[in-house]
């Protein structure tokens, strides 16, 4: 039933992209049974590499086959040459960044023998298209999932009572949060020039606030609809705009990729174990390769450069102090806030390169120019610290619900951290709950925007 209704979910959007996921999970499914059947390292390498070109090749194909051509295009005519360069225009299926990963860490675990195959096709796909997470995850592994479908679900009430409190914190995040930030974003996203450089910085602090919003609450969604039918799907979020230190924010962001990456990517390159210019290597080329991953255009890139950079820095200052743990995770309330302003500054920098896309041109559908959405972030990065023109003595009266929305989510973010430190959370009395959640789903149909912004991660 629950594989049906993931399939019946993905096709509702376009019904034909559904054989992609499908030609995935059966070619994962046979490499893994055929991959247990032999003991010759050379054939089980070969199965590997099999499913590793097939899984990317169809993400390649589909998510940069046109990003790759148009830059070629470009770098032709930049040469003084003409090229006559003509994109695919392909659809990008949805969720098909986060779905390839998930398979990819069934083979590559199946590789090095660290989980047995699946033999059932039924469990394997249900695994691979699961619905609550298979657009935007969690990227889920398989040696989280699928023993989880060797036992009977059975109906608790406190998975209700858990899953009905993450799905609503969940549409708080996106629909009363991120929803009424995007109009401020996109205003001021949209044309850099016009602002003022006050406004810019607002405008960055709540794209900041919108991107967190937008993907934790999809997230929390995801989660508390998978622990509706019994299942754990991993945490995915952890107060990111608390953390100390870059590689403490990666700890806390997107922690699903951020394993993934550490596990299947950095750590095969050679990790942290070779020289100190191969280690800062291998951060920079994980940090690119998980800005590509994002999407096909150069500020995803740039975003990834961004945040290798800074990883290298703060290795450097660990290696300069005689210790890592002393620049990832500083002692003292003293060290503690300048570090975590300098990370908040460096995350929100590279939000700016992360939310300047390419343009769809309105008339004819035609993508815009990736060097374009690189310039726009150049000018509202500069603009940050070159004051375009005066602030408006009066700037905070028109931008106040904007400010309200930031402080909640900081709220969240606060009370979020306290729980995970093992504090209590808030609870109310039997008596108040019914009346204060109420209030709370009422708040949410009230303050939400006339038009609601799609998921964020969706184009991923």
């Amino acid at each position: 039933m629950l594989l049906v209704a993931s399939y019946a979910f993905y096709m509702a959007w376009n019904p034909w992209l559904v054989t992609l996921i499908i030609g995935s999970t059966l070619l994962d499914y046979i490499v893994g049974g055929w991959m247990d059947r032999t003991e010759s390292a050379r054939r089980r390498r070969a199965l590997l590499v099999c499913s590793l070109i097939g899984n990317l090749g169809v993400l390649a194909i589909f998510k940069y086959a046109d990003f790759f051509i148009d830059s070629f295009g470009t770098l032709v005519t930049q040469i003084g040459f003409r090229a006559d360069t003509r994109t695919l225009g392909l659809i990008l299926p949805v969720g098909i960044s986060f779905y390839t990963f998930q398979t990819l860490s069934y083979t590559i675990d199946v590789y090095r023998r660290r989980i047995e195959p699946e033999r059932s096709l039924l469990k394997f796909a249900l695994f691979v298209a699961f619905f609550p997470q298979l657009v935007a995850g969690p990227i889920v592994k398989a040696r989280d999932f699928l023993p989880q479908l060797a036992t009977r679900r059975r109906f608790e009430w406190r998975n209700v009572d858990t899953g009905l409190m993450l799905i609503l914190i969940g549409l708080t995040k996106k629909v009363l949060i991120a929803d009424n930030l995007a109009t401020m974003v996109d205003g001021v996203f949209a044309h850099p020039e016009r602002h003022t450089t006050v406004d810019l910085w607002l405008g960055m602090f709540c794209y900041a606030g919108q991107i967190y919003g937008d993907f934790s609450g999809y997230s929390d969604m995801a989660i508390g609809l998978a622990k509706l039918l019994g299942f754990e799907l991993c945490l995915n979020f952890a107060s990111p705009y608390l953390a100390t230190s870059l590689s403490d924010f990666w700890k806390r962001w997107h922690i699903s990729l951020s394993s993934w990456l550490r596990d299947y990517l950095y750590i095969p390159l050679g990790g942290s174990r070779g020289s100190r210019w191969k280690t800062a290597r291998n951060l920079m080329l994980t940090m690119l390769l998980g800005g590509l991953w994002h999407g096909a255009s150069w500020t995803f890139v740039v975003w990834g450069a961004i945040h290798g950079a800074a990883l290298i820095v703060q290795k450097a200052y660990g290696w300069l102090m005689g210790t890592d743990e002393r620049a990832e995770a500083p002692r003292g309330a003293l060290a503690k806030i300048p570090a975590w302003a300098a990370t908040f500054l460096v995350v929100n920098i590279a939000w700016v390169f992360f939310r300047c896309q390419p343009v769809v041109n309105p008339d004819t559908g035609a993508p815009g120019s990736t060097l374009e959405a690189l310039r726009v972030a150049t000018y509202f990065v500069t603009h940050l610290f070159i004051p375009s023109s005066p602030a408006n003595p009066i700037w905070l009266m028109d931008k106040w619900p904007m400010c309200i929305l930031l402080a909640i989510l900081a709220g969240l973010q606060i009370h979020g951290e306290w729980v995970r430190r093992g504090r209590p959370g808030i609870r109310l009395p039997a008596i108040l709950a019914g009346p204060a959640y109420a209030m709370w789903v009422l708040a949410i149909v009230i303050f939400h925007p006339q038009h609601a912004a799609p998921f964020i991660y969706f184009q991923f």
